[in-house]
């Protein structure tokens, strides 16, 4: 109990009092680069999602992009040191982008002429977070918040949908002027002329043996209360689906990043219908299957752009609603066929693509509502708001 005080205590002065401290002190010797950008992630190795289409963006414009991720395998004084000079970095900083929660810049209030940008990676308001979320089984305790107020310091937070805008004001805790309805850079790739039919394209040449067949893409998030003991429960029972569909279908298994050891993946070549897809992208995934088999992920706001079906393998759905719980009703919201076990699976891919039973209004429905302002233009958007650059420039 006294060991866990005392982390407490180190915790408080090193987030809220010392690092701040520092930055405030770089920011008196140190001037603002008027063209640098500072992209965060303290759980990831490389940049990837939202980051990439506005760091393309930037660097083509000739500012200066820095990313700080994560480091595979970094001590703890390296890390400590590492984590520390950042603050020299962010008080040259014009601008500081996030995609997720960050405890470097949670607590140092940026100077004047910086401004800091959460560009959170789920599109739509799906499964409850930050302060929506606050003493379930997954969320953290209203004390934590109280002490740890990560999006305080956040300026702006793109969303995908005026209508999702209030969900995120309760997640984020943050006055309105913050959340605001521009879009979400990711979504741009979507709209790239001639993209789906290139993305089938390279899909087929990773795996030739698809053929002609549709192609179903069960891409599944992870389970737990921590990101730590992230797992998956259940898998689908692919010999049987092989058998009812194996002719007509291909699987490609993209297992979620942090609950990928817990799904059996096939090897190369051990069965002609799954095929790990866990390396791919998964938007490049999306734009090449026919059909989504999905859960509770917010990959399928995504998907509902293209207007193909899905199918929601909702197994555990009371458990996960007990834990986690949903900004909308969950039977209501979905925009596909229900599943709770393989045989639905199997009922549900015949009726979407071989027995017209499809119904396209449904996706568009829920895309109007959670991805109103996904149009193509969303990076731009962006830029334009926060850092006044105009399209085209």
């Amino acid at each position: 109990m006294l060991k866990e005080q005392l982390r407490f205590v180190a915790s408080v002065l090193l987030l809220r009092v010392a690092r701040p401290a520092l930055y405030h002190l770089a920011c008196v010797f140190l001037r603002i680069d008027p063209k640098l950008a500072l992209f965060v992630n303290e759980s990831i190795a490389e940049p990837r999602d939202n980051f990439v289409p506005v760091m393309d963006k930037l660097t083509a414009l000739g500012w200066r992009c820095i990313y700080v991720g994560k480091i595979e395998n970094e001590g703890r004084v390296h890390k400590f040191m590492r984590m520390n000079l950042f603050y020299f970095t962010y008080a040259k900083a014009r601008v500081v982008f996030h995609t997720e929660l960050c405890s470097l810049t949670g607590y140092a209030k940026p100077r004047r002429g910086t401004v800091i940008v959460q560009l959170w990676h789920g599109c739509g308001a799906f499964k409850k977070f930050g302060y929506s979320s606050i003493n379930t089984g997954w969320g953290q305790s209203e004390a934590a918040f109280k002490w740890f107020p990560l999006h305080r310091r956040t300026t702006y937070a793109p969303v995908s949908s005026p209508m999702v805008v209030p969900n995120h004001l309760e997640a984020f805790h943050v006055k309105e002027s913050v959340v605001q309805p521009w879009g979400t850079p990711r979504t741009d790739f979507f709209f790239e002329p001639g993209i789906a039919q290139i993305c089938k394209e390279d899909i087929l040449q990773a795996f030739p043996e698809i053929g002609s067949r549709k192609i179903l893409l069960y891409a599944p998030t992870f389970r737990g209360s921590k990101m730590s003991e992230a797992r998956h429960d259940d898998v689908l029972d692919y010999a049987q689906i092989s058998l009812e569909l194996g002719d007509s279908c291909a699987l490609l298994l993209k297992p979620h990043p942090r609950s990928i050891t817990a799904i059996p993946v096939p090897a190369p070549g051990q069965t002609p219908f799954v095929f790990d897809a866990s390396a791919l992208p998964i938007e490049r995934l999306l734009c090449a299957a026919d059909l989504v088999i999905a859960d509770y992920s917010s990959l399928v706001y995504e998907y509902a752009l293209l207007e193909r079906p899905m199918l929601f393998y909702a197994y555990d759905l009371a458990d996960y609603d007990d834990s986690r719980s949903f900004y909308y009703p969950y039977l209501d919201t979905v925009p596909g066929d229900l599943a709770w076990d393989t045989e639905d699976i199997i009922a549900g891919v015949r009726r979407n693509l071989f027995e017209d039973g499809f119904d396209r209004e449904r996706v568009i429905r829920f895309r109007e509502w959670f991805m109103a302002s996904c149009d193509g233009h969303s990076t731009d958007r962006i830029l334009e708001n926060v850092l006044g650059i105009k399209p085209g420039n």
